[in-house]
């Protein structure tokens, strides 16, 4: 699997998401999951400049965002993952127990969905 495939693109599917959402949050961000039938977990963001007015400072929080979604994509159950930025975070903060909140939110969403932790059957 590449990681452009481990990416939410399509307003349609950020949509989804919003919908009907199991959710987990941090200081500063906000972690909303829904099951996906694509088999692996995928990630978007939703970083405003309302809230971080430099370029810089929103890169760099998709950055520690991406890395941590990285890090943990083994480990997190076959869920569509959005991140919403809700607080203006301090430089290093932004992702303080970051994992916690995806593994919280993934496991709510499948608690809410169970048919969609079942695998496919062929």
């Amino acid at each position: 699997m590449r990681l452009r495939d481990a990416r939410l693109t399509r307003p349609a599917e950020f949509e989804r998401v919003f919908a009907d959402n199991q959710r987990a949050r941090t200081d500063f961000l906000l972690v909303l999951a829904r099951p996906n039938d694509v088999g692996h977990a995928r990630l978007g963001m939703v970083i405003t400049k309302r809230l971080l007015a430099r370029a810089v400072d929103r890169n760099r929080v998709r950055r520690c965002v991406r890395e941590t979604f990285r890090s943990l994509l083994p480990q997190l159950p076959a869920c569509d993952f959005v991140v919403r930025l809700i607080v203006r975070p301090q430089a290093g903060d932004e992702v303080r127990e970051l994992g916690r909140a995806f593994q919280r939110a993934g496991q709510r969403a499948l608690a809410k969905w169970p048919a969609a932790a079942l695998p496919p059957s062929n």
